[in-house]
């Protein structure tokens, strides 16, 4: 063999060798990349499955929590102690109740029971915020599914129908006396309700609180012509457009600026897109958009 052929044979030899490394090297990178693959599949597998331990948890804490507060499972002792203390309620509360029925359905679950009650009752807005407070406050597994409320003498009177629905779990350990847990915690008080409710006669058409000398509004006649017409965005903050009496042209305020209208004088301190608040010697004024600064109203300083 010449020199030559040496040569050439052993160059074959060197490609030869170098595909089949090729080929080796590509088939151990597929390898390594299913069982990377696997892996990651294997890991989100497992990641699914802790979360759905984790809300079978969650969801057995609910329902040990719901029973607790269910009716007792014999449905008609739960009809008689439920109906016995709605009307209870309804007359602690002041209301005149006029109708108080049991609408419970013939239909049945295997996962729970429920209980049906039509109400119908008359009696001021307090009266009725003073119910609804005590009885979403209550440890009971029930709501107000329906209700419909009509306001008689402006508002004075109303004429109420509601439609109760309360639940049975079979899981509740009780079978002849009501929850008697821990009351739920609303956000807020019965008088804090009552007020923010009864203030606001539902039944007639808004009007304003007149001014008085205590900050609740400005009422001379430049204040009541300036009315705040727009409020928008810009790169320096919301600007607050207000349009002064009978003249056309608009007037720009943004955060920071000193304004006066008539008696109302004072600096704007925010604007947030549906009012302005204007740092006054009265202390701090409400302008929402739309209201003229006569209807500004005094904002209660925070609590130390």
């Amino acid at each position: 063999m010449t020199q030559r052929e040496k040569m050439l044979g052993g160059a074959v030899a060197t490609v030869g060798l170098l595909w089949f490394g090729t080929q080796g090297l590509i088939r151990y990178r597929s390898a390594m990349e299913r069982n990377v693959n696997q892996q990651i599949e294997a890991e989100r597998a497992l990641s699914e499955a802790k979360a759905a331990i984790n809300r079978g948890q969650h969801a057995r804490r609910q329902l040990h929590k719901w029973a607790l507060r269910s009716l007792p499972t014999d449905a008609e002792i739960a009809e008689s102690l439920y109906q016995d203390w709605l009307r209870g309620q309804l007359t602690d509360a002041g209301l005149q109740v006029t109708q108080l029925n049991d609408r419970t359905g013939n239909d049945r679950n295997s996962q729970f029971g429920e209980l049906s009650f039509e109400i119908r009752c008359e009696g001021p807005l307090a009266d009725l915020a003073k119910f609804l407070y005590q009885f979403y406050s209550a440890a009971h597994l029930h709501r107000i599914s329906s209700a419909t409320i009509t306001g008689g003498d402006g508002g004075q009177k109303l004429a109420i129908s509601m439609t109760v629905d309360a639940m049975i779990l079979p899981t509740c350990q009780r079978t002849d006396r009501l929850a008697e847990g821990q009351q739920q915690t609303l956000p807020a008080s019965l008088d804090e309700y009552r007020s923010r409710i009864v203030d606001r006669n539902l039944f007639a058409a808004y009007a304003p609180k007149p001014a008085d000398g205590a900050g609740g509004g400005m009422s001379d006649a430049a204040a009541a012509a300036a009315k705040i017409t727009g409020m928008t965005y810009g790169l320096g903050g919301w600007i607050m457009s207000v349009h002064a009496g009978e003249s056309t042209d608009l007037q720009f305020f943004q955060q920071g600026d000193s304004l006066e209208f008539g008696s109302f004088k004072g600096k704007v301190v925010e604007i947030d897109g549906r009012r302005a608040i204007v740092e006054t010697e009265k202390g701090r004024m409400e302008v929402r958009l739309g209201q003229s600064f006569a209807e500004a109203t005094a904002l209660q300083a925070p609590a130390a």
